[in-house]
């Protein structure tokens, strides 16, 4: 009932029927982030005299506040890419958030990184704690000028007093020795010495094969070792990043009381390889771990497959690492429930495919961005969009797109997936800057449990991905199931719905045992951005962290219902005019039950199938119906999942 009152309370803000041409998009994530922001502003802006307020909801049974924490002075440093921006420490209690400052253009100004932090599970914060200082003004951004700043805490092992934990930041530092980048900034500073702070500050310079860019992984395992990976590249163009055959990898402890790194050279794939994305996470024991690169490998090209993941393993705390784990999208090795998930129509619609095709003969893509968590054995998660594509680009539209789980319960060996979530826009513009759907994954802190979120605006009506909402579902690593009611809206029916821009996940949650009930409590950290200047990516952000925001795992419980099991497809065509189709796909065979209800809850159609199979495709008659927004429920034994419908 839940899903059907949300539905009518879109339906009063504007509803149209909707239709939307494939785009194709080259496979290969635009570059903006390597290029030079607007020029910095004025530290005045429209708001820049109003202190944001806490705002407390309740909503779907739960009391989640909307807590202010520290600014920056415009969008740039946070768009686009999922980084480390929020980490919570259970075992200290803590969150610290990660962000630049505001201010002008001199040394003092937006160029700063801060970090904002709660030592008390995220009810009270210290904001806007200052720990990297460009070194001297400069003739348009200060020298070394911080850009992309992430952080995390390092909390010695067996650890419970923050006190006695740390905070590290790594950013992207402007000093044009590579292109107009070329440096990594990096320091670290006791967790609650924050008045004042006392910080370390050190620059990591371009030379000897370190080609220094943006780089978006950094992690800490629970053992207290920070790691941060990058693609060495070559940007001296200033328009195209060169890739130059080794990864650089950085691997940092705290040393009588500071941050210390020792980095090094790792060939992987060839020179000209291209990347979009970068991630890099290890299991509780600290011992396995992945890297996880976004990459077409065009030195060594994978059967019907572009951008996809490439894994590189470690099983001894990073002393060595193992061959690249391609992880194959497309062809007769491919994932089958990513192979039968598509309609037909939707594969036929575009043009490679329009003639006929082979299901292990189709192309997909996963990008621009991804995630990693490593579970409680060892076995990786991945998290992003997939898309259909074909030879040399990709279609990341409705209804060709979602987000998908993949994973492996053999250390990377053999590969499973389960698609969680149609997407309806791939990215929404802001000024000159672009946000995509920010995929995170998380976990609590023994891994038993796992959290995928992402961002999506699913408004009818709207056009791009301009009014964001933060979805985020949960999974048992035991019992390869996902929490009970699927997955949620974090801002639904609060003030922040539909604006909840550049949402962000910590890669840590908290965890508490409810033993009456035999669930966990997880209460998972978001952070995410208020506009000053509605949709103005040069004016100053507002932060914001939900407080409170939990999502309940049972204990001990082998089935429930869940997306586990099987993939139903988005129906095709959507909307509806005389029929659609709804292709089913599931690992047991078994009685598959398709139950057509309206916005009132009426059922209004049902089919029955026994799908000895494994895949079924359903053919819906709509011609009888009226128009407007209809659910489809698919069922197979206890499990179900259900889909809307719009029927013009």
């Amino acid at each position: 009932m839940k899903k059907i009152l949300l539905i009518v309370l879109v339906f009063g803000i504007g509803f149209s029927a909707y239709s939307q041409e494939l785009i194709k998009r080259s496979t290969k994530a635009p570059n903006t982030e390597l290029q030079p922001e607007k020029a910095p502003q004025n530290p005045a802006t429209a708001m820049d005299a109003d202190t944001p307020e806490r705002k407390t909801l309740k909503a779907n049974g739960r009391n989640v506040e909307y807590i202010p924490i520290g600014k920056s002075g415009n969008a740039y440093g946070f768009y686009g890419n999922a980084r480390t921006y929020v980490w919570a420490d259970p075992n200290v209690n803590s969150i610290v958030f990660t962000h630049r400052m505001t201010g002008g253009v001199e040394v003092d100004g937006n160029s700063r990184i801060a970090y904002d932090v709660s030592t008390d599970g995220g009810s009270t914060w210290t904001n806007d704690v200052v720990v990297y200082t460009p070194t001297e003004p400069g003739p348009q951004y200060p020298e070394n000028a911080g850009r992309y700043p992430q952080g995390a805490i390092i909390n010695p092992e067996g650890n419970t007093n923050p006190d006695n934990a740390y905070y590290t930041y790594l950013a992207a530092a402007i000093n044009n020795t590579n292109g107009i980048w070329g440096a990594y900034a990096y320091g670290s500073n006791v967790l609650t010495e924050t008045d004042p702070s006392n910080p370390t500050q050190n620059l990591l310079l371009s030379g000897d094969g370190y080609l220094r860019l943006i780089p978006d992984a950094l992690t800490v395992t629970k053992q207290g070792v920070s790691w941060y990976i990058e693609p060495s590249s070559d940007f001296s163009s200033g328009t195209e990043s060169v890739y130059t055959g080794e990864i650089i990898v950085g691997k940092g402890e705290i040393v009588d009381g500071e941050i210390v790194y020792e980095e090094s050279l790792m060939e992987l794939l060839e020179e000209g390889d291209s990347f979009n994305d970068s991630k890099i996470a290890f299991g509780p024991d600290g011992l396995t771990g992945y890297m996880l690169f976004m990459s077409d490998s065009e030195s060594d090209p994978q059967p019907y497959t572009n951008y996809h993941p490439i894994l590189v393993k470690t099983t001894d705390g990073g002393n060595t690492w193992g061959d690249p784990i391609h992880v194959l999208l497309g062809s007769t090795d491919g994932i089958e429930s990513i192979k039968n998930y598509w309609p037909d129509e939707v594969i036929e619609s575009i043009e490679l495919y329009s003639n006929g095709f082979d299901r292990d003969e189709v192309y997909y893509n996963m990008g621009y961005h991804a995630d990693i968590i490593v579970d409680i054995n060892g076995n990786p998660h991945l998290t992003g969009i997939i898309a259909l594509a074909d030879n040399d680009g990709w279609y990341p539209n409705d209804p060709a797109m979602a987000t998908w789980h993949l994973y492996s319960e053999d250390g990377g060996t053999t590969w499973e997936a389960d698609a969680l979530y149609d997407n309806l826009f791939f990215e929404g513009t802001f000024g000159d800057i672009t946000m995509y759907n920010r995929p995170y994954a998380a976990s609590t802190y023994d891994g038993h449990y796992l959290f995928f979120s992402w961002i999506d605006t699913d408004l009818d009506g709207a056009e791009t991905n301009t009014n964001p909402n933060i979805f985020v579902i949960g999974y048992d690593a035991e019992d390869n199931t996902y929490n009970e009611t699927g997955v949620e809206n974090v801002t639904e029916l609060s003030i922040y719905w539909f604006s909840a821009f550049y949402g962000s996940m910590s890669q840590y949650v908290f965890s508490e045992l409810d033993e009456p009930n035999s669930v966990y409590d997880c209460e998972i950290p978001f952070v995410f951005t208020e506009f000053t200047v509605p949709a103005n990516d040069t004016e100053e952000m507002n932060f914001y962290y939900v407080d409170g925001f939990t999502l309940k795992m049972p204990v001990g419980v082998d089935t429930h219902e869940g997306l586990a099991g099987f993939a139903v497809s988005q129906n095709s065509p959507n909307p509806a005019v005389h029929s659609t189709s709804i292709n089913v796909t599931s690992e047991k065979a078994g009685v598959i039950t398709l139950s057509l209800t309206n916005m009132l809850g009426q059922v209004v159609q049902t089919q029955s199938v026994d799908n000895s199979a494994l895949a079924h495709t359903f053919n819906v008659d709509v011609s009888n119906l009226d128009s407007g927004i209809y659910f489809y429920t698919i069922e197979i034994g206890n499990k179900s999942i259900t889909k809307k419908m719009i029927v013009k």
